[in-house]
């Protein structure tokens, strides 16, 4: 699958100019609306990577092209410790690819399930990651818009990144309450790009100050009320949306649940009414950790972030906090040596035949953190010829500059020796 992969010879004729040679499809970790992911092994250097493929015609009757190319284009342009890597973006006739960095510990979701209610100091720490991660987009000019448990990934050694930048969107100048200037793209309804439109007319467009977007966008539990209000949002939402996610953490479902949507939309928009913790959670956490959740699941104009990451750092629930070596320890409910484990077992695969005893066992292993799917064959691979007048992809294709690293040894899982062996990694 994809063997037949090859550089075209003409920029006119496809699309694409290459794309990288997937040997085997290894496992199905997820599946969504538009396509799925799946953990892969490269064909020339072994590399475990997660690819998640889409269906173009899903994505145009479903006007969700923006959303694509935005998710495309922010992944290319980030290179941070917080941010999900993406290694490439190719297609073939009916599919868009992106290759990424396989994230081994499962998301917040999945823990938030195993765990119910997240201790105080494991709560604290992934709210830090959390902010640094959502800082790297506001810098980077963006609004995630839908950040949620599921969307908040944790590689092999407990640490969190960013995923699902779909519904990313570029704000155009200083953002509410801030000062610093945002892009050149005027984020208004969201036309043609799926989004629940605000209702307003288009005599209102051109009254709206550009740094604020308008499209009802998220997942409803963690939305926040200026979304809703359609009267514009910045950056600001993103922080309500991590508040709601540690109240969750803290509390063990989040605080404007409801059977129905629209029932969370109007809890939402009538918050000051409706947000309060639970007397389980109020006994069990400190007044520090209330207030920082506090903080965020309040008025815009008072929230935590008007300044950055710096309003993060300088409340008291983060007093002793050591920001700078955040990911130089493991992160919450996982040790070293379980990282390290999986680290090896990473490694083992990349050359391991598919015939090896302890091959399946192995990627069962990395995939445990996921949803149990049915590992189908993986269609695709043909060439992708640019039928007239259909240019909605022209341009998806990204190659990430290779980077050197250090080969460890594998030989400790299957009983062999201990020593190192430098060399030449992608």
């Amino acid at each position: 699958m994809f063997s037949h992969f090859s550089t075209p010879p003409n920029l006119l004729t496809f699309v694409f100019l290459s794309t990288p040679p997937i040997q085997i499809s290894l496992s199905v970790v997820g599946k969504g609306a538009f396509g799925e992911v799946r953990l892969v092994r490269k064909k020339d250097d072994g590399q475990l990577l997660a690819l998640k493929a889409m269906v173009k015609d899903q994505m145009v009757v479903k006007n969700q092209v923006g959303h694509v190319r935005a998710e495309r284009d922010i992944l290319s342009e980030a290179d941070n410790p917080w941010l999900v890597k993406l290694q490439y973006s190719f297609q073939d006739d009916h599919h868009l690819y992106l290759i990424m960095e396989y994230m081994p510990g499962g998301d917040l979701m999945a823990l938030l399930m195993k765990e119910d209610v997240l201790t105080e100091e494991a709560t604290r720490i992934i709210a830090a990651e959390s902010c640094l991660a959502i800082q790297s987009v506001h810098d980077l000019g963006y609004v995630h818009r839908d950040l949620k448990p599921d969307n908040l990934l944790i590689d092999h050694f407990g640490h969190i990144k960013l995923t699902d930048l779909g519904l990313c969107k570029k704000t155009d100048v200083p953002d509410f309450g801030q000062g610093k200037s945002g892009s050149n793209l005027t984020a208004q309804e969201g036309e043609g790009e799926g989004e629940a439109s605000s209702g307003a007319t288009s005599t209102t467009k051109t009254h709206r100050s550009r740094a604020k977007l308008y499209s009802t966008v998220g997942t409803p539990d963690y939305i926040a009320p200026e979304v809703l209000s359609q009267r514009g949002y910045g950056k600001e939402c993103d922080w309500w949306s991590l508040g709601v996610i540690l109240f969750e953490c803290v509390s063990g479902y989040p605080p404007f649940y409801a059977d129905e949507p629209m029932q969370t939309c109007r809890k939402i928009v009538n918050w000051r009414q409706t947000f309060a913790f639970p007397d389980e959670a109020v006994k069990s956490a400190s007044a520090e950790c209330i207030d920082f959740i506090r903080q965020m699941v309040c008025d815009r104009s008072e929230r935590l972030g008007q300044n950055g990451v710096g309003d993060f750092q300088a409340h008291p629930f983060m007093a002793n906090l050591n920001w700078d070596t955040l990911r130089d320890d493991v992160g919450p409910y996982v040790n070293r040596a379980d990282g390290e484990r999986t680290q090896a077992v990473m490694d083992a695969l990349k050359t391991l035949p598919v015939t090896h005893p302890h091959f399946n066992a192995f990627v069962k292993e990395l995939t445990g953190k996921f949803d149990d799917f049915p590992h189908t064959p993986l269609e695709g691979g043909a060439r992708t010829h640019m039928a007239k007048g259909k240019t909605e992809f022209l341009g998806y294709t990204y190659k990430r500059q290779k980077e050197k690293g250090k080969k460890k040894s594998v030989d400790g899982l299957f009983g062999g020796g201990d020593d190192d062996s430098d060399s030449d990694d992608e």
